[in-house]
Order: structure tokens, then C-alpha cells, then sequence
């Protein structure tokens, strides 16, 4: 009977030992990710102008921030933005009653001073008056006439004015705000002197000067071929495009161009630059920058993602023009790139 307990004893441990042994082998077991879901382009080699269309953003001739020199609470606000505003016109309005209840007494302890002053002038020249009194007087008028001119002067700075013409581009402050000396109330900016600002890659740079005609084109708003000029062009590059900002002057459009708008930009007398070339264009979200400065797109290879580094300086109207690092045929990531890593397993979807 000993025998058949001390049997059973030992079957049932190593019963045990087998399941705790499976059940180790359960956890080590490792779990594989499941791909993650990625959009893709196949690379194909695509025409371009070599660049010499531009698109670029207009930008204003002046823009200027107008705030309170006095503080106080808005009580009036005169202005929305977009609206067209000539130099001078009411903007906005404080709280004046303290300092309209300060002018007051300031003009009255003027008109005291000068009473004062027109008494003992008199006096004086009747060499009727000490000398120390008429220096005395004379002090208390200018000192009056200070406080009166300050007075005046504050006053009228709880009426906010414009000081140019132009547009109301930003408004920072509203009706009900209480408000400090020079917190900026409102922006305008000004419709004269416009300018389209273009980026441009650093091998073309060299070949647009200062004073150099160019086209500029609104198709959104019917205008083409309008006559501008190269004004300024940066002298340092970008440091994430590696492009320099051109700025070319906009002909007066009544108005029609506002600052924000795109347009697109053609030089007419470029010669060479405006043969047709071949270049890859990808979307300007697929091309990434490392730690160290340098291009680089993820691609798919066996169904894997993979870096690949490349050379990519110019923007054009389409995307991103790549010279050099893919060849037709490569798979590059244009959607979700921000989720993989080298070797990750992808499910593509071919972009439409």
C-alpha cells in the first residue's frame, strides 16, 4: 500500500513539473508585431521646367503694430480685420474718465497760474515785487504749463489712431480688455510695395541678379504676366531646404492681391535654365532630415522599410526635387513614414 502511495506521489510531481515546464516555455515564447500600414509611390523620373516656375507667397510692403501708450480698458473698437483703414481714422478707444477728470484740474491750475502770473507781473514792473517772488511765479506758470501739456497728451493717447493707410491684418485686442502701454492692439499692413517672396535652390541662385525682370501669375484670380522685379535675394540659405528667399516686387492690383496669397513665378530672360531636365519629385512630406542635417526617405524592400539617404536642395511646385539617392522603380514611403524604422515590416498601399 506504501509502495502504490509513494507511485502515485511521484507521477503527480512529475505531472507537475511537465505543466510548469510547458507553461515557461508559453511565456518566453515572442510575440511578432503585427506590419504597420503604410502608403507608397513607385519613384518615376518626371519632367520639370528646371525650376524656373516658382511658387512663392506675397508678402506686405510694411507692417506695423499699433498698441496704447496709456493703459486703461478698451471701451470702443472701431476696426475688424480685413478692413481697408486711412492714416489718421479712429481705431479703438480706453477708458478716459480718469483722464479727462486730470485735464481738467490740470487747465484749471493753469488758468490759476496765469492769473497769478498777470497780478504780480504788474508789480513787477512797477519794481514794486522782490526778485525772489518773481522767479517764483514764473516757475509755477511753466510748471503748469508742463503738467497741463502732459495732461492734454494723455488724454489724447486713450484714442487709439492709424498711423499709415492700409489693411488691418490682426487684431490682438478686443472690447472689455484692459490693456498696458505699447500691448499690441492691432496689426495693419500696408498695400503699397508688395512683394512675392520665391525659395531657390543654391545652384540656380547664382543666376538671378538684383534689378531682373520677371512674370508673375494669380490664375485663382485671372491675372497672368505680371510685370515684376527682382528687389532682394538672401545671402544665407535656409538651413532645412538649403534654398535662398528671393523677393520680387508685385505691380498695384486695386487690391485684389492680398499679403498670404500664392502665386507662381517665371524669369523670362534665363536662357539655358529653362531647357526641360529630368528630376524625381517627391511629396515634400516624404523627405525627412536626420540628427545631422542630411536628407533621407524610407523606401520598402522585401516587404521591410529601409533608410535611404539622399540629396534633395530644391523645392519646385510639385513636391521636392530629388538628385540624387533613388533610382526608377524604388518604393518610397509618403504616408506613415513617421511610424516605421529600420526593418520594420510594412503592409503598403499603392498611393493613387
Amino acid at each position: 500500500m506504501k509502495s502504490n502511495i509513494g507511485i502515485f506521489a511521484f507521477i503527480s510531481v512529475g505531472v507537475m513539473a511537465a505543466a510548469l515546464l510547458q507553461s515557461c516555455k508559453e511565456k518566453v515564447e515572442p510575440t511578432v508585431a503585427p506590419p504597420v500600414r503604410v502608403t507608397v509611390m513607385a519613384v518615376d523620373e518626371q519632367s520639370d521646367t528646371g525650376g524656373s516656375i516658382y511658387s512663392g507667397t506675397v508678402q506686405a510692403g510694411t507692417s506695423t503694430t499699433v498698441s496704447f501708450s496709456v493703459a486703461g480698458t478698451i471701451t470702443d473698437m472701431y476696426v475688424d480685420e480685413g478692413q481697408k483703414v486711412a492714416k489718421g481714422q479712429v481705431i479703438a478707444r480706453i477708458k478716459s474718465s480718469d483722464y479727462v477728470n486730470a485735464d481738467n484740474i490740470a487747465q484749471a491750475q493753469l488758468d490759476e497760474a496765469r492769473d497769478a502770473y498777470a497780478r504780480l507781473k504788474k508789480l513787477h514792473d512797477a519794481n514794486a515785487l522782490p526778485d525772489i517772488k518773481w522767479v517764483e511765479i514764473q516757475n509755477k506758470l511753466k510748471q503748469a504749463e508742463n503738467a497741463a501739456e502732459m495732461s492734454a497728451r494723455t488724454l489724447k493717447d486713450a484714442t487709439l489712431t492709424a498711423p499709415v493707410s492700409g489693411v488691418i491684418s490682426r487684431k490682438m485686442a478686443s472690447k472689455g480688455q484692459s490693456v498696458i502701454p505699447v500691448e499690441p492692439v492691432v496689426e495693419i499692413v500696408t498695400m503699397d510695395r508688395m512683394t512675392i517672396d520665391i525659395p531657390v535652390a543654391e545652384a540656380k541662385i547664382g543666376s538671378i541678379r538684383e534689378g531682373q525682370s520677371a512674370n508673375v501669375s494669380f490664375k485663382s484670380l485671372g491675372l497672368e504676366n505680371l510685370q515684376g522685379k527682382v528687389i532682394r535675394k538672401s545671402v544665407v540659405a535656409d538651413p532645412l531646404t538649403r534654398s535662398y528667399t528671393v523677393k520680387i516686387s508685385l505691380p498695384a492690383s486695386d487690391g485684389k492681391i492680398l499679403p498670404g496669397m500664392v502665386g507662381e513665378v517665371t524669369f523670362p530672360d534665363l536662357g539655358q535654365d529653362q531647357t526641360e531636365v529630368k528630376e524625381i519629385l517627391l511629396p515634400s512630406q516624404a523627405v525627412l532630415l536626420d540628427s545631422d542635417n542630411r536628407n533621407f526617405v524610407w523606401i520598402v524592400k522585401n516587404g521591410k522599410a529601409e533608410r535611404r539617404f539622399v540629396v534633395a536642395d530644391e523645392l519646385v511646385r510639385t513636391g521636392v526635387a530629388v538628385k540624387e539617392g533613388l533610382m526608377p522603380g524604388d518604393t518610397v514611403i509618403v504616408e506613415g513614414m513617421r511610424k516605421v524604422g529600420t526593418g520594420t515590416k510594412v503592409d503598403v498601399l499603392l498611393k493613387r
